[in-house]
C-alpha cells in the first residue's frame, strides 16, 4: 500500500538485463519504427472478435475482452480467457533496515549479479510461484523474469523518475517522464509475456498535492502551469462578470488576475468548482501524456492504469477514460469484503475493468519476527485467518464481472527491522524472511486457484450475496455490481 522501492539488486538486474540479456533485434527498436508498427496493428487492436463484444490490445499479446453476457477478461496471446491471481514483489533480496537483522534472501540465489546467477535464479523460483498456483507475476517484481514464460505486469513509475517540484505541464515534466518510458518500455514491446503497464503507484489525488492553487499560486505569469489554470478559469466562467460574482472579487480586467500571485481567497464556492474541474483536467492530461509516450515506444502492450490507493476521486477515474484499458486499485480489507461504492465508482467512470492490484492479509505470528508498526490495513488473527482471507476475498473477486485479476502483495514477509526504503515490516508474505513458505497460505491458493475461471465465468448470472460490505443505492449501479443484464457504456 505504501510506495513500493526497488532493491539494489533489482537495479542490478534490470541493467543486467537490458544490456546483456535481449536478444539484437530488441535492441534494435527504435521509436519511429514502434510508431509505425503501432499504426500498422492498430485496425485489429480494437476489432470485437468472436464471441466478445469488445477487444481491447494488440491481437498475438495480452488483450482484455468482455463478452457478450458483460464478463470482463484477460486475453492470452492464445486467446484463451483468464481470471489472473498473480503475486508481486518476487526479487532475489529484500534487504531490512539493520544490516545485521533477518533480511529476506532466496534460497535459489548465490548472491552474485552476474546474468547466469540471475537466470538461475528465475528459472527456480518461476517454478516456485507456478507450484503454488499463481497464474502471473504482479508489478515489483525482477525484471529477469520478463525473460520467463509466465505473464507478468510492470509498474513504470513515471512520476518517480521526475525531478521533485517538476509540474506535470512544464516541459521538464514532460521530458522526463518521456525519457522515463522511453528507457523502460522501447526494449519490450515484443515481449509476448508482458501483459501490460501501469503508469504509477498510489499517487497523491489530494488538493494539497496538486489542487489549483500547487499550480497557479507565487509561479511567473508565463509558467505554463499557471496558464492552465487560468485557462480553466476562462472554460469555467467565461465572462469577467460571472468569475467576479461566484470568487467575490472586483477584477476590472482577465489580466489583473493573471498578474496576480495567488488565486483569491475567501470564496470557497467558486474555488470548490474550481477545484472539481481542475482535478478532472487534471488527470486527463496525466493519463493521455503517459498514455501517448507509452504507445509512442511500445505499441502491443495493455496500459493498466495507476494503481490508486484504496480509493480514488470519480473525476480521475473518469479522467482516464478513453486512454487507458484498465483501471488498477491497492485494496486492503481485514474482513476480506468488497466496497460496492469504490468499485462500482471506478468502472462505471472509466468505462474500464478493474484489477486489483495489491491486496493481502497479515498476522502477528509470521515466523519472520515482523511487528506491523506501520499498522498496515488487513491485520488478522494468525496464519490460519490469513489462508481463509485468500480464499474469501479472491473468490469474491472472480464474482464480479468487472474485475479481471487480483495480485497478492507478496512474496516474501518484510524485514522485521522494516524494508530499506521505508520500514515498512509486515508479514505479508507467502514465504518468510527465511524462504519458508507458509503452508497453509500455499495450500489455500492451490485450492483457490482452480475455481477462478469458472466463478469468473458465472459473474454475470451470480447475485454476488456475501461479496459487497456495503449496499449499493442505485439500482442500475446494483444490476452492474451484481452482474446483471445492465453493461458499462465503453468508449
Amino acid at each position: 500500500m505504501m510506495r513500493k522501492t526497488v532493491t539494489t539488486i533489482f537495479v542490478c538486474a534490470a541493467l543486467a538485463w537490458g544490456l546483456a540479456a535481449l536478444a539484437p533485434r530488441w535492441h534494435a527498436a527504435r521509436a519511429g519504427d514502434v510508431a509505425a508498427q503501432r499504426a500498422a496493428s492498430q485496425p485489429s487492436a480494437r476489432s470485437a472478435a468472436g464471441s466478445f463484444a469488445v477487444v481491447r490490445g494488440t491481437e498475438g499479446f495480452w488483450r482484455i475482452a468482455r463478452t457478450q453476457d458483460g464478463v470482463w477478461w484477460f486475453l492470452s496471446p492464445q486467446n484463451k480467457t483468464e481470471f489472473l491471481n498473480g503475486v508481486t514483489t518476487v526479487t532475489p533480496a529484500l534487504r531490512g533496515r539493520d544490516a545485521r537483522g533477518p533480511s529476506f534472501v532466496s534460497h535459489d540465489w548465490d548472491g552474485s549479479d552476474t546474468d547466469a546467477s540471475l537466470f538461475r535464479w528465475a528459472g527456480q523460483t518461476l517454478a516456485r510461484v507456478r507450484s503454488v498456483g499463481f497464474k502471473s507475476l504482479g508489478a515489483w517484481c525482477n525484471p529477469v523474469l520478463h525473460r520467463g514464460d509466465m505473464p507478468m505486469t510492470r509498474d513504470l513509475n513515471v512520476w518517480q523518475w521526475v525531478p521533485y517540484g517538476a509540474r506535470l505541464f512544464s516541459r521538464e515534466w514532460q521530458s522526463e517522464a518521456e525519457a522515463a518510458i522511453r528507457e523502460q518500455a522501447l526494449s519490450m514491446w515484443p515481449n509476448r509475456n508482458l501483459i501490460g503497464y501501469y503508469t504509477d503507484n498510489e499517487l497523491n489525488w489530494e488538493e494539497q498535492a496538486i489542487g489549483p492553487r500547487v499550480y497557479f499560486d507565487q509561479l511567473p505569469t508565463d509558467d505554463p502551469n499557471r496558464q492552465e489554470v487560468l485557462r480553466v478559469i476562462r472554460d469555467i466562467w467565461p465572462t469577467l462578470t460571472e468569475f467576479n460574482h461566484d470568487w467575490q472579487t472586483s477584477f476590472r480586467d482577465w489580466s489583473e488576475l493573471e498578474r496576480h500571485p495567488k488565486l483569491p481567497v475567501g470564496a470557497q464556492a467558486g474555488y470548490e468548482r474550481l477545484a472539481d474541474k481542475w482535478l478532472y483536467h487534471f488527470s486527463r492530461a496525466y493519463f493521455r501524456i503517459t498514455t501517448t509516450l507509452i504507445h509512442k515506444y511500445d505499441p502491443n502492450h495493455l496500459i493498466l492504469g495507476c494503481r490508486y490507493r484504496g480509493w480514488v476521486p470519480p473525476q480521475v477515474s473518469r479522467g482516464a477514460r478513453g486512454y487507458t484499458d484498465a483501471q488498477s486499485l491497492n485494496y486492503y480489507a481485514a474482513d476480506g469484503l468488497l466496497d460496492a461504492d469504490t468499485f462500482r465508482s471506478i468502472t462505471e467512470e472509466s468505462g474500464q475493468p478493474l484489477i486489483i492490484s495489491e491486496y493481502s492479509f497479515h498476522a502477528l505470528d509470521g515466523r519472520s519476527g515482523d511487528r506491523n508498526l506501520v499498522h498496515f490495513p488487513a491485520l488478522v488473527q494468525d496464519q490460519s485467518a490469513r489462508a481463509q482471507g485468500y480464499r474469501s476475498m479472491t473468490a469474491r473477486l472472480a464474482r464480479v464481472p468487472y474485475v479481471i485479476g487480483a495480485d497478492w502483495f507478496q512474496w516474501m514477509d518484510e524485514p522485521p527491522s522494516g524494508r530499506l526504503s521505508d520500514g515498512e515490516d509486515a508479514n505479508m508474505g507467502i514465504v518468510d524472511v527465511r524462504d519458508r513458505p507458509y503452508e497453509s497460505l500455499v495450500e489455500a491458493v492451490r485450492q483457490t486457484t482452480p475455481l477462478l475461471n469458472d466463478l469468473h465465468a458465472g459473474s454475470s448470472s451470480d447475485r454476488a450475496q456475501t461479496v459487497w460490505r456495503n449496499p449499493v443505492s442505485d439500482p442500475h449501479s446494483r444490476q452492474v455490481l451484481a452482474g446483471g443484464p445492465a453493461e458499462l457504456n465503453v468508449k
